[in-house]
């Protein structure tokens, strides 16, 4: 019988907290076993707080600390969770990594490619499986899409997303002990989140490449916040255009913003193929394609030409991503892996690259050229 993979997780805010309830349903099935917690925060790891997230966690039988050298030296863990926000982030990967344990690496996994490229290539002299935080690939609705344009030829994919500032979640971080927001909505902050491109935007793009491949160039425009609408350090822009060019040929448009007093969510993701579209929505995925004979003699409606590719509930992907993680650690086995670090780097390089073209008044970033620069000076 195979034993349980012992897991730790460090960082227990929002996206931790969703990371551990998906593991303890796994402890619950026999796959793993949550050995350690960590949060810098002696608060997030009080016994009733994360009863109150986490029900059916048994938290006086866990390993939990705020010093993570103790997790490392407690020898109790196969591998590790990373759920600390990206601007946290100092060498935990990489030490992690050199202490042989296995990752996964909440996105964005750094805002700093230098960083990035260092956790990058610890991982893989130590020779560990990891994986970065792309759940969403897991999501029911985006395996559908993954499915139908196996051999299809996709040519846009559009992405919009418009969210009342306001909107912002507060998270768990204490971000005030360490100069950021005093209401601790880190991710409306450029420095904590690297702008909502790298914070939100890459999950699209993540998908985006999913179905079509690495991104090949990048270009972006933003609007700015005016400094007399900056409250409590939310100074990311208002508005971000940024496009998106893929090795196979597509084009991606990603549009997003997040304005003051507008209550109004609008989200819209649509795929298109050389003689296809797809609309990806909560609770449905749709594909419209006329199938009848061709050209037909008249102009069919919409009824006519869609095809329901997917259609329920969607909320499984952060528990079948960690299942697919604690199988591949348990196996050795990396191929149950759909975003391996090296693999993630892609998707996190496309989102900073987008923020270095605004900063070059919209220049095309070429990926491959701007990593190589970076990597050449970092690394000697």
């Amino acid at each position: 019988m195979t034993m349980a993979v012992r897991i730790g997780v460090v960082g227990l805010g929002q996206r931790g907290l969703q990371h551990l309830k998906a593991l303890v349903r796994l402890q619950v099935e026999g796959r793993a076993q949550v050995t350690a917690l960590c949060d810098a925060v002696p608060a997030n790891l009080d016994a009733v707080k994360l009863k109150r997230f986490v029900p059916a966690l048994d938290a006086d039988a866990v390993f939990r600390t705020s010093d993570f050298n103790a997790v490392l030296e407690s020898g109790g863990c196969d591998a590790l969770f990373i759920a600390i926000p990206p601007s946290l982030h100092r060498d935990e990967v990489v030490r992690a990594a050199q202490a042989g344990l296995h990752l996964m690496v909440e996105k964005p996994m750094s805002l700093d490619l230098v960083q990035a490229l260092a956790m990058q290539d610890a991982i893989e002299a130590a020779g560990v499986l990891s994986c970065c935080g792309f759940q969403q690939r897991f999501d029911p609705r985006h395996e559908a899409v993954h499915r139908y344009v196996q051999n299809r030829r996709v040519v846009l994919a559009t992405y919009a997303f418009h969210a009342a500032l306001e909107r912002h979640d507060a998270k768990h971080a204490d971000t005030a002990r360490h100069g950021g927001p005093r209401n601790r909505v880190w991710t409306a902050s450029r420095a904590w989140s690297g702008t909502t491109v790298v914070e939100g935007g890459i999950h699209p793009l993540d998908l985006w490449r999913y179905w079509c491949g690495d991104v090949d160039w990048v270009q972006a425009a933003y609007v700015p916040r005016s400094e007399e609408d900056v409250v409590d350090q939310a100074d990311n822009p208002y508005a971000y255009s940024v496009q998106f060019g893929f090795a196979n040929g597509a084009v991606g448009n990603l549009v997003l913003s997040r304005l003051r007093r507008v209550y109004n969510l609008l989200a819209d993701h649509r795929i298109f193929c050389t003689e296809s579209q797809i609309e990806v929505q909560p609770d449905t995925v749709t594909a419209f394609r006329y199938e009848g004979p061709y050209p037909p003699s008249t102009e069919p409606d919409r009824e006519a030409v869609a095809r329901t590719l997917w259609s329920g509930d969607a909320a499984e992907g952060t528990y079948e991503f960690g299942k697919a993680f604690v199988r591949s650690v348990a196996k050795g086995d990396p191929s149950l892996i759909r975003s391996p670090f090296r693999d993630g780097m892609n998707s996190l390089a496309a989102v900073l690259a987008a923020n270095e073209s605004h900063a070059r008044n919209g220049a095309r970033i070429h990926l491959a050229e701007w990593i190589g620069t970076v990597g050449r000076t970092t690394r000697g």
